[in-house]
């Protein structure tokens, strides 16, 4: 895979585009799983996937007695919202610049 086809994958996954988006309507050419490890690769995933990720952590939390586990988890539920959160505030930002942009 070429670099300026890897940037723009990392480009859409940032943007909160599914990785199945990505690979049906860009880069249909590649393997689904060679864009998923690019996206991913990159620390990119897709807002789909992060919200996936935390449902499953938040059934495992409530399925588990050990404490240990359930620090562990609550971690890695923190993370996953700051990276959502961070995704927001950077489109936010883009769509601020664009209406900037548009209404000048």
């Amino acid at each position: 895979m070429n670099k300026k086809d890897s940037d723009e994958i990392i480009r859409l996954a940032r943007e909160g585009k599914h990785i199945s988006k990505i690979w049906s309507e860009h880069f249909h050419e590649y393997d689904y799983w060679e864009v998923y490890m690019e996206a991913y690769g990159a620390g990119e995933r897709s807002s789909v996937g992060v919200k996936r990720m935390i449902t499953a952590r938040l059934n495992k939390l409530a399925e588990t007695d050990s404490k240990e586990i359930r620090e562990e988890l609550t971690e890695e539920i923190n993370e996953l919202v700051v990276h959502l959160y961070t995704r927001y505030r950077a489109s936010q930002q883009k769509l601020e610049q664009i209406r900037k942009i548009i209404n000048d």
